[in-house]
């Protein structure tokens, strides 16, 4: 059957747009139809157990199959993990969007509850059902390597703030600067400890799996692109199999610029900020590093920037090109120098 067919047949099998509005203690819950009538409002506590049981409930009631509903949230982060693992267990179709999204898509933003806001949601979900996108939950591997990057990212983050704190009083009050180092100094080699308990961590998970292996390894033969960027990448994009080009890829990531334009009024190209931020800054640090090491795109940067061009907008540029790369080699499975030389052949 024809994949467009497929699309409508499951749109037309969802008959309720569930709504939620997620906080930390509380989901509450706006059910409509999809002609946009207001069939239930709740509010569920924000536990794996009370959204199975309301979920089970209310298909019970109906007399519905999980199949006739679609789920729409917000990504709240961490206050979305019993909602997202209860409807992977139960095969309930959830959409998590970005809340900017559905912020500029209401239509009547007078006043703000969260039993308005869930109304909201579930609105949104029955206008731009067609653009849905649903959720997966990432494999175990790849949920293992998340939650050692974050360990990492946080150590990072703590251990720069002793550091500085540390370098300034150094440089202003040398007295204080002895009683840190005295008490800092057994903080920060345990610190570098478990940074590198996770950094090992994260090899073996990906040494063990033969694809995640292969996919990280052609990844580093781009310049610039190197083992942070590399594992993002493939927590991100679930191993590359959320998304389906290139181009797709590149505006999740935020380096995609869009039209800024008004009548006769035509502005510089535009990047959204509605993106993954630690993806683009990722690659920002990548294509700074292309720069330098890359003659190709070294030449790029300079030959840009004599013709007037931005230097920002041309570091975009080549974050975007960055991506081009990933998506290319990940298709082809061959490493981006043997990729090159092909290409240069024909």
């Amino acid at each position: 059957m024809h994949s467009q067919w497929k699309q409508i047949i499951i749109i037309m099998n969802q008959k309720y747009f569930i709504g939620i509005d997620i906080s930390k203690e509380k989901i509450d819950v706006a059910i409509v139809l999809g002609d946009f009538s207001i069939l239930a409002e709740r509010v569920v506590k924000n536990e794996p157990s009370k959204i199975e049981s309301f979920l089970k409930a209310f298909c019970r009631k109906y007399k519905s199959d999980h199949s006739d509903l679609l789920v729409c949230c917000e990504n709240t982060g961490i206050y979305n993990r019993p909602l997202e693992k209860i409807c992977d267990r139960l095969g309930i179709a959830l959409w998590v969007e970005h809340a900017v999204k559905i912020k500029r898509a209401s239509i009547d933003m007078r006043g703000k509850t969260d039993r308005k806001d869930a109304l909201r949601i579930a609105e949104y979900s029955v206008r731009y059902q067609d653009r849905k996108v649903l959720y997966k939950e990432p494999s175990g591997r790849i949920a293992a390597i998340k939650a050692n990057q974050k360990v990492r990212e946080t150590i990072i983050t703590n251990r720069v703030a002793i550091e500085n704190q540390m370098r300034e009083a150094k440089s202003h009050d040398p007295e204080l600067h002895k009683q840190l180092t005295k008490a800092y100094s057994p903080i920060i080699k345990a610190l570098n400890k478990q940074l590198h308990r996770c950094k090992k961590e994260i090899e073996s998970l990906i040494e063990e799996e033969p694809q995640l292996k292969k996919n990280v390894q052609l990844m580093k033969t781009i310049p610039g692109i190197g083992m942070q960027n590399a594992t993002q990448m493939v927590i991100e994009t679930d191993n590359f199999n959320r998304f389906q080009s290139a181009k797709h890829l590149a505006c999740y990531a935020g380096v995609v610029p869009f039209a800024n334009e008004s009548g006769t009024m035509v502005r510089r190209q535009k990047i959204s900020k509605m993106a993954n931020q630690k993806m683009k800054s990722n690659l920002h640090l990548g294509a700074m590093a292309a720069v330098r090491a890359d003659p190709e795109l070294k030449e790029y940067f300079k030959r840009k920037v004599e013709e007037g061009k931005n230097k920002m907008s041309v570091i975009n540029a080549v974050r975007r090109k960055l991506v081009d790369r990933i998506w290319a080699v990940i298709q082809r499975q061959t490493p981006y120098e043997l990729e090159t030389k092909t290409i240069l052949s024909k």
